[in-house]
């Protein structure tokens, strides 16, 4: 991991006054897209919805 700063991706209408209490959140809009990932202690594929997303544009880590 990149060790930059993470922050949460939120997921709905979010409304403006919510948008600015939390601006360094990431808003993917009302659409929930799984994901793939191989869990790395398992080795397992497996399906899911990250939780969080670097911010640093090189690294974009997702944390479930």
């Amino acid at each position: 991991m990149c060790g930059h700063e993470a922050c949460r991706i939120m997921y709905g209408m979010i409304m403006p006054d919510t948008r600015k209490q939390y601006p360094k959140a990431e808003f993917v809009g009302c659409a929930i897209m799984e994901e793939f990932r191989i869990y790395p202690a398992t080795g397992k594929v497996e399906t899911g919805v990250p939780k969080w997303a670097c911010q640093n544009p090189e690294c974009r880590h997702r944390w479930w």
